[in-house]
């Protein structure tokens, strides 16, 4: 029977981290708890949706007896969050309970039995790839804003990545708007790819979202995402998450993608998403929308609606070709200004009623395309 001791910060601290696993909305009441075993030298942690979700931690703890018990979650977290600093006691009883016992402080939480507790599997086989933590953390920031909300076509709900044998591919997509980062090695061992042939998997941006909360922006340590043909697994650290991958086939995206622009407009970062938040005062009562004027070095950007009023913004720009004018969802254009690493972006166009290229000053890896929108005359 489960007794186990381990310091309450740990114990806390992935308590929580696993705990998100849970989507409260299970039939099943064993699925809304944390699955607690422990085995050898470690207590191992799992909560689980059977669906999207799969979040497990391995710690490191004192073993006095091996064993399994689940408690609620929500329970769970709100305990060790409220023990004070030090060494925490776990131990099951014969009635499916746990004993929680540290310094002066002792509670005991009803659990369910470990035998009812369901898990998904890990993947089998396929392809696999290894890289930076830092390198995920950018590729999931830079992408992941593009999903679509739309539950009625699940496969824009999540992330395309396409293993290639020295390449990936990450894109997301809500038809208006197409966010791609290519990830390729730019030296030896910072990207390991498995993959006997190209293999794509849709992957759901709630699992997404989880791995991000866990990834260190800085650092070098490497993660490991396999996946097989209806699971993916990512290892961060001592944490494992498992999810369901999304079935169907992900849209022709290379399609998309224009194959050239006549026109080029240069653009401070930082100035534009000021202006930018300026204009959608007004912009967004108007579905955001805000037209783009460049001519010379400058670029000035309105929006108006009839109820509110209009409102001018200018910004400086180095502009190759033509004048330019084109409506865009300036909401769309923020969001892919917020994770811009570069001080300037460059705006690739060809006229008012074609899609237009985003990508930072300098990469070539990364780009976002975005459908423009009607300018509306006679107002």
């Amino acid at each position: 029977m489960l007794n186990v001791h381990l310091p309450q910060e740990e114990l806390h601290r992935y308590a929580q981290i696993v705990s998100r696993g849970v989507s409260g909305r299970s039939t099943q009441p064993v699925q809304n708890n944390v699955y607690l075993e422990a085995k050898g030298d470690v207590l191992r942690m799992v909560a689980s949706d059977l669906e999207f979700i799969h979040l497990e931690a391995h710690v490191p703890a004192g073993v006095d007896s091996e064993g399994a018990i689940t408690v609620p979650a929500r329970l769970l977290v709100e305990v060790t969050s409220s023990l004070p600093p030090g060494d925490v006691s776990l131990e099951a009883t014969a009635q499916s309970g746990l004993n929680v016992t540290c310094m002066k402080s002792k509670y005991e939480i009803r659990g369910l039995p470990s035998e009812d507790f369901e898990m998904l599997p890990t993947p089998d086989s396929g392809a696999s790839v290894e890289l930076p933590q830092a390198i995920l953390h950018k590729v999931i920031t830079q992408t992941i804003f593009g999903v679509s909300r739309d539950e009625t076509r699940p496969i824009l709900t999540g992330v395309c990545f396409v293993l290639q044998p020295e390449r990936m591919d990450v894109v997301a997509t809500d038809t208006y708007r197409l966010a791609m980062r290519q990830v390729t090695s730019p030296e030896p061992g910072a990207l390991k790819i498995e993959a006997p042939e190209p293999r794509s998997a849709i992957v759901a941006a709630r699992c997404l979202h989880e791995v991000h909360r866990l990834l260190d922006a800085g650092s070098q340590e490497m993660v490991k995402m396999s996946m097989s043909e209806s699971l993916v697994e990512f290892n961060v650290g001592s944490v494992k998450i498992v999810s369901r991958l999304i079935e169907g086939k992900f849209p022709s995206y290379e399609k998309v993608i224009p194959s050239g622009h006549e026109k080029v407009a240069m653009a401070r970062v930082a100035e534009l998403e000021n202006a930018l938040k300026r204009a959608l005062i007004v912009a967004r009562e108007d579905a955001n929308r805000v037209v783009f004027r460049a001519s010379g070095s400058v670029m000035t950007m309105t929006a108006e609606h009839p109820d509110v009023g209009r409102v001018e913004e200018e910004v400086e720009v180095e502009l190759e070709g033509d004048d330019v004018e084109i409506a865009f969802n300036a909401r769309y254009l923020m969001d892919v200004l917020e994770p811009m690493e570069t001080d300037r972006v460059r705006l690739e166009l060809s006229g008012a009623l074609n899609a237009g290229t985003i990508r930072p000053e300098g990469d070539e890896e990364y780009l976002y395309v975005l459908m423009p929108m009607q300018i509306l005359t006679g107002r």
